[in-house]
C-alpha cells in the first residue's frame, strides 16, 4: 500500500545510528576542547614556569651583585697561606735575651726591606710595579695571646729608666685592618703606657672579636665598643675621644696622644719620650692661620656658641659670674684631630670644664669634618685658659705655629704630587717608594699606610722601627730642633715675657726658616 506523503517513518536502526554518530561527534568535540584546554593550560604553565625561572634567576643575580663584596671577602678569607711560625729568635742587646723577629705575612716574606729602606732604585721600582696587597686576613689567622706574642715581642718591664718615668697614653679610634692595628700597637707598646681603643660599632663582628682578643691580652688596653657609630665625616669622633680622655685622666701618664685608625708611628717609644720631654707641657696641635673658610662651611654659625649657653664652666667656677665671659662667643679654629696633650691639660679639660654640651652641639650638626674644629677652638680661647695653649693672636699672624705641628704628618695630593692609584681622601698613601724619606721625618706619626694598597711597604716600615727598638743601639734625638719649635718656645718664654706681641715674635725667632716637605 502506498504511503502518504506526510507519513512519518520510524526506523529503529536509523535512530540508533544517528544517536551513535551524534555521540561520536560530541565526544570528538569534547576531546578537542579538552586538548585545547590542556594545551592552553600547558602554555600557561610553561609561561608561569618561565616567569618563575626568570624571577628566581633575576633574584639570584641581584643577590649575588648586592653581596659580591661579601663573597669576595669570604673567598679571600678562605684563601690559605702558611701561617705557621718558625722558632727563630735573635738576641736583643736591649732586653738581653733572645726575642722573635717581627712577623711578616707570607705574601711579603720575600721582600727585601733593607734594599727598600736604603734606596735601591731598581729594586724599589720593581716592587712598586708589583705592590703586594692584603685586603683580608684568612679565617685561620689567630688572635690568641700566644699567637699575638709570637708575632712580636712585648716587654713586661720598661726598656729604660727614662721611659719608666715618662709613660704615654694613647687614644685611637679604629674601624678596619686588624693586622695594621696590631703592628701599630706593637710599635708603641710599653707596659707603663696606657691605651684606649674606640671601635666603630657598625663594623663586622670578626673585627670586633679580634680587637677584643687583643685588649684581653694586655691589662693596659681599655676598649670601648658598641657605643659610637663613627664615619669619615667625623661624626661621633669627638665624643669617642672625650670618653677615652675621661677614662685615661685617672691613669698615670705624662702625655696623651690622640690618633686614628691609620696613623703609623715614626718614632720608637724612647725617642718619643725624649721628644715630649723637650715639649715641657706644650700642647702639640695644628692651628690653621686663617680658619674662616672652614668655620663658615663646617659650622652652623646660626646656633648659639656663647660660653654661657654651652655651659662650659662647672658649678662653683668664678667665671660663671662674669657676664662678659658668658656672653662671649667661640671663635672657631681648625686643625688635625691628632693632638698631643700634657697630663695637666687633660686633667683641666676633664675636671675643670664641662665639654658635653659643646661637643654634642658640634656633633649634632653632622657637617663634614666638624671634628677638626673642636679642641683647637677651645685651646685658643683666652677665657678658657687651657694649660699649654698658644694665644690666638700668635696663630693668626703667620703659619709658623702651624708648621710647628709634630704629632702627625700628612702629605696631601696637591697639584697631583702623588700617583693616582695610591691616594685616599686626597692624602698620599705611604708605600715602598717613600720609606727611605720617612727615616728622617721629625714627626711622631704619619698618615697613612694601607695594607690593601701596599702591605710590603707597611711591613718593612714596621720591621725597621721594631728592629731599632730592640736590636740596634739608641741614637739620641736632635733636641735643639724640637726645643726651637715656635709652640715650644712660646711655652718656655711665656713665664718671662708678658707682652703678647713680643712673646709671639720671640717664639718664632729660632724657627723662621723651618720647612719640611718630601
Amino acid at each position: 500500500m502506498p504511503l502518504e506523503a506526510n507519513t512519518l517513518i520510524h526506523d529503529t536502526n536509523s535512530i540508533n545510528t544517528t544517536s551513535h554518530n551524534g555521540n561520536i561527534v560530541f565526544i570528538k568535540k569534547l576531546w578537542k576542547k579538552i586538548i585545547k584546554i590542556k594545551f592552553n593550560y600547558l602554555q600557561i604553565s610553561l609561561f608561569v614556569n618561565f616567569l618563575l625561572f626568570f624571577l628566581i634567576g633575576f633574584l639570584i643575580i641581584a643577590f649575588y651583585n648586592n653581596n659580591k663584596q661579601y663573597w669576595k671577602e669570604e673567598a679571600l678569607k678562605l684563601k690559605e697561606y702558611d701561617l705557621t711560625f718558625s722558632n727563630v729568635s735573635y738576641y736583643s742587646p736591649i732586653v738581653q735575651k733572645n726575642i722573635p723577629p717581627l712577623w711578616r705575612h707570607p705574601i711579603v716574606s720575600n721582600v727585601n726591606c733593607s734594599r727598600l729602606l736604603n734606596g735601591d732604585k731598581m729594586y724599589i721600582e720593581n716592587e712598586y710595579k708589583n705592590l703586594k696587597k692584603l685586603k683580608y686576613l684568612q679565617n685561620t689567622f689567630s688572635t690568641s695571646c700566644e699567637y699575638i706574642k709570637k708575632r712580636g715581642y712585648y716587654p713586661d718591664q720598661p726598656l729604660s729608666e727614662e721611659e719608666s718615668n715618662f709613660p704615654i697614653a694613647y687614644i685611637r679610634t679604629i674601624y678596619t685592618d686588624y693586622l695594621t692595628i696590631e703592628y701599630q700597637f706593637l710599635l708603641t707598646y710599653a707596659p707603663q703606657n696606657h691605651y684606649c681603643f674606640v671601635v666603630d660599632k657598625k663594623q663586622k663582628g670578626d673585627f670586633h672579636s679580634k680587637i677584643f682578643a687583643l685588649s684581653n691580652c694586655f691589662p693596659n688596653i681599655h676598649l670601648i665598643t658598641n657605643r659610637y657609630d663613627m664615619d669619615s665625616n667625623g661624626f661621633n669622633i669627638n665624643l669617642a675621644n672625650y670618653d677615652c680622655m675621661k677614662y685615661l685622666s685617672k691613669k698615670n701618664f705624662k702625655y696623651l696622644i690622640i690618633l686614628n685608625n691609620d696613623d703609623m708611628p715614626l718614632k720608637t717609644n724612647k725617642e718619643l719620650v725624649e721628644i715630649l720631654k723637650t715639649f715641657n707641657g706644650t700642647i702639640d696641635a695644628e692651628y690653621i692661620q686663617d680658619p674662616s673658610y672652614y668655620s663658615e662651611t663646617r659650622v652652623n654659625l646660626k646656633l648659639n656658641w656663647t660660653l654661657g649657653h654651652l655651659e662650659l664652666f662647672k658649678k662653683g667656677d668664678q667665671r660663671n659670674l662674669n657676664k662678659k665671659i658668658l656672653s662671649s662667643s667661640l671663635s672657631f679654629q681648625k686643625g688635625m684631630v691628632q693632638i698631643s696633650y700634657p697630663k695637666e691639660t687633660i686633667e683641666y679639660l676633664v675636671n675643670e670644664l664641662n665639654l658635653t654640651k659643646y661637643l654634642n652641639q658640634l656633633n649634632d650638626m653632622k657637617l663634614f669634618a666638624s671634628d677638626e674644629l673642636s679642641f683647637q677652638t677651645l685651646i685658643a680661647n683666652k677665657y678658657l685658659n687651657i694649660p699649654g695653649r698658644v694665644d690666638i693672636e700668635c696663630i693668626q699672624k703667620d703659619n709658623l705655629f702651624q708648621k710647628s705641628y709634630m704629632t702627625r704628618y700628612t702629605k696631601w695630593n696637591i697639584n697631583k704630587t702623588c700617583d693616582d692609584d695610591i691616594v685616599r681622601h686626597y692624602i698620599c698613601l705611604q708605600n715602598v717608594k717613600t720609606l727611605q724619606k720617612l727615616k728622617n721625618m721629625p714627626h711622631f706619626f704619619i698618615n697613612k699606610f694601607k695594607s690593601e694598597t701596599d702591605i710590603g711597604g707597611l711591613t718593612c716600615w714596621a720591621e725597621y722601627l721594631y728592629n731599632r727598638t730592640y736590636f740596634q743601639p739608641y741614637v739620641p734625638i736632635k733636641k735643639t730642633f724640637y726645643e726651637n719649635l715656635a709652640t715650644v718656645q712660646y711655652k718656655n718664654l711665656s713665664p718671662q715675657i708678658k707682652d703678647k706681641e713680643k712673646l709671639c715674635n720671640m717664639s718664632k725667632r729660632m724657627n723662621s726658616s723651618y720647612n719640611i716637605e718630601y
